[in-house]
């Protein structure tokens, strides 16, 4: 491409690698709530893999040291391309669209706008939103109602009290009814929010797999006490920076859950073994012992998640991991694990209000200022700098802090 920029061709280079390391980051997802299938531990983890390591670079085994290395390089370029993605914009926007013209430019450039986060403006993108904004909106009156005539609480795995079963079923009923017909939504926030503290009663670690249904309360909580008389078509700027922040930090939270309570995630392999052979977690263990493949299995899987949830919540490239997981969390509704997975309805649909948002942001606006001002001025070298230091400082942050901190519990009893 002969007189494209310097930055927009390395940008554009990078998308094969970056759409692999998509591929890779999906499998995140794919066992996301694992408390809900069977997970009991039929062969004993290596244990001293997770403990420290003395002599050994930060005191890890090398084999999870090399899965730190290998999420701190996937994170670090999904970062350096967000960074520079306005200079692929204008790459794109000169070298391909200004080529072609009709439908097939209208259709490319609004994809584009889609996995750029950028606004998109079709009338099917406002339609499936506004259909999306429905669904998200009623979408824990499906859970509730469900989980009544199971008799369990908002989600099918914690059964309730015989004692106290009857009040429970009626109230999740009746606040069913509520969000159905759109009626007092910020009493119907405050009244999820409250069943969610309520799961404190099995533990930290179960309010942790239910922080997704925090993310509907933030929006109801914001809502008009007339909600019944208002029409809720869309996510306003704060409420999309809620569900996107929410969400998110659910995601890395379980991530971290995941390296924590490493049995759990253990025992959902050992019932399920082909997931050990998943050629898209096996990217983050790529260079590890095999000795220790099950132990590697568990960390790069919790990693994968870490990484996905922080881009989320970060705002980067917040459609591209909507599409993602919005897919993995179908098919593990409707084809893996049935309706027992049905609070996967949760996420989905709050996926989906975010995919269909026009009022996305993302955290780190500061460096891309930064990044687009030294572009603007043609200082290649500046620009590099507050592309490439943000991005390293930031993965090296979110990977090996607490990597390195939890190596010093000894969790083998959990």
């Amino acid at each position: 491409m002969a007189g494209a920029s310097p930055v927009g061709d390395r940008v554009l280079a990078r998308v094969p690698h970056a759409l692999l390391l998509v591929a890779c980051l999906g499998a995140a997802a794919a066992l996301a709530h694992e408390r809900f299938v069977r997970h009991d531990l039929k062969v004993s983890l290596k244990t001293e893999f997770f403990g420290r390591h003395a002599g050994e670079l930060l005191g890890l085994h090398p084999s999870m040291l090399r899965i730190g290395v290998n999420g701190f390089a996937v994170l670090a370029t999904f970062l350096l391309l967000w960074f520079s993605r306005h200079a692929a914009v204008e790459a794109v926007q000169r070298f391909v669209l200004v080529r072609i013209g009709g439908r097939a430019q209208r259709a490319l450039h609004a994809a584009f706008c889609f996995f750029s986060d950028r606004p998109v403006r079709s009338r099917a993108f406002h339609a499936t939103g506004q259909w999306a904004m429905a669904l998200f909106l009623r979408s824990p009156a499906l859970v509730l109602m469900y989980s009544a005539t199971h008799d369990s609480l908002v989600m099918p795995s914690y059964p309730l009290d015989p004692a106290s079963a009857a009040f429970f079923k009626f109230a999740q009923a009746g606040l069913a009814i509520l969000i159905l017909t759109q009626t007092l939504l910020p009493l119907c926030g405050a009244l999820i929010l409250g069943t969610w503290l309520y799961l404190f009663r099995w533990g930290w670690m179960v309010a942790i797999d239910a922080v997704p249904i925090l993310t509907v309360a933030a929006v109801y909580v914001t809502s008009p006490w007339s909600s019944h008389r208002v029409a809720i078509t869309r996510l306003n700027p704060s409420q999309a920076r809620a569900v996107r922040l929410v969400l998110g930090f659910g995601f890395l939270a379980l991530g971290w859950l995941k390296v924590y309570n490493y049995n759990l995630v253990a025992g959902v392999a050992d019932n399920y073994p082909a997931v050990l052979d998943d050629p898209l977690v096996r990217f983050f263990a790529l260079g590890t012992d095999a000795a220790y493949r099950r132990e590697a299995w568990v960390v790069a899987f919790g990693i994968a998640e870490i990484l996905s949830g922080f881009l989320l919540m970060v705002g980067i490239f917040t459609r591209l991991w909507a599409a993602l997981m919005i897919f993995v969390f179908t098919k593990l509704l409707l084809v893996d694990f049935g309706w027992e997975e049905i609070p996967h309805i949760y996420p989905i649909a709050a996926l989906l209000a975010l995919a269909f948002s026009n009022e996305l942001a993302s955290e780190v606006q500061e460096v891309e200022r930064r990044v687009n001002h030294w572009r603007r001025e043609g200082r290649l070298l500046r620009e590099a700098l507050a592309v490439g230091v943000p991005a390293v400082l930031i993965a090296l942050a979110v990977v090996f802090p607490l990597l390195v901190f939890l190596s010093y519990f000894d969790r083998s009893t959990l």
